[in-house]
């Protein structure tokens, strides 16, 4: 693994240089006993606090980066990030969503319940925590597609409190390292049945909503304003990070 491609810890005073999955908990380092998101925004970098209107064209490398955030070993989704991570989808083709999903071991099917236990007899359930949360929701300030549902719940949060907004990148090296690390079998690598879904006017991810009734909240997103939906006060708020090692400059140069 090159110095580019490495996954550095953010966190005050942590020195790891490059994520390492855990054997028993994938999103815990074995290096350093940090999470995953506190590494992964080394390449979701935030540098400015949100004051313009400037928004995003939502690339499907982005998104696969701010998924891994919230999908990347786990098992369930918080409700807040499913809303705007929903939103980004319906503007992506129905194969990019389907890739990003098997990439990150998801099935479309589970991604839409909100959580995947693959049969399994759970006695714990795999979730990002309420501060991994919060540093994602901040990742969706970028888009024209979800900017205004975080400004609501960020005002619902704290009234007049400083949201920070990352910079831009259309690409990383989150994707590389994921896949680098993780097995692939032959039937995540193939598209299922249920994935294929049948072209007309509505577009695809929609289209799947509207086949399972049970899921009909979603689709109302496009017509209705978003809710004002809240956490405990003193939320959205960022940690400090540290400067990766790797060059940010190399890093966008990398190309896959």
């Amino acid at each position: 693994m090159t110095m580019a491609e490495a996954i550095c810890c953010t966190l005050v005073n942590c020195n790891c240089d490059s994520f390492k999955p855990g054997k028993l908990k994938r999103r815990q380092c074995e290096n350093c006993k940090h999470g995953w998101v506190a590494h992964a925004l080394s390449k979701l970098k935030v540098h400015h606090m949100y004051q313009s209107s400037q928004v995003e064209i939502v690339h499907s490398n982005v998104v696969f980066d701010i998924c891994s955030l919230m999908l990347y070993g786990t098992q369930a989704i918080p409700i807040r990030l499913k809303i705007l991570l929903d939103r980004l989808f319906s503007v992506l083709k129905q194969e990019e969503v389907i890739q990003i999903l098997n990439a990150l071991d998801w099935t479309l099917q589970d991604y839409i319940r909100g959580y995947d236990v693959a049969g399994k007899v759970l006695d714990r359930w795999a979730i990002m925590t309420f501060e991994e949360e919060i540093a994602t929701l901040q990742q969706f300030l970028r888009f024209g597609e979800t900017k205004s549902i975080v400004e609501l719940m960020a005002l619902q949060d704290k009234e007049g409190q400083a949201v920070l907004v990352p910079s831009t990148r259309t690409n990383s090296d989150i994707r590389t390292f994921i896949e680098r690390n993780t097995p692939r079998t032959a039937a995540n690598l193939s598209t299922s049945k249920v994935d294929k879904l049948s072209g007309n006017s509505m577009h695809h991810f929609e289209n799947f909503i509207n086949s399972m009734a049970f899921m009909l909240p979603f689709q109302l997103l496009g017509s209705v304003p978003a809710p004002f939906l809240g956490t405990p006060t003193g939320a959205l708020q960022q940690q400090h990070q540290q400067p990766c090692r790797g060059s940010i400059g190399a890093t966008e140069s990398e190309t896959r």
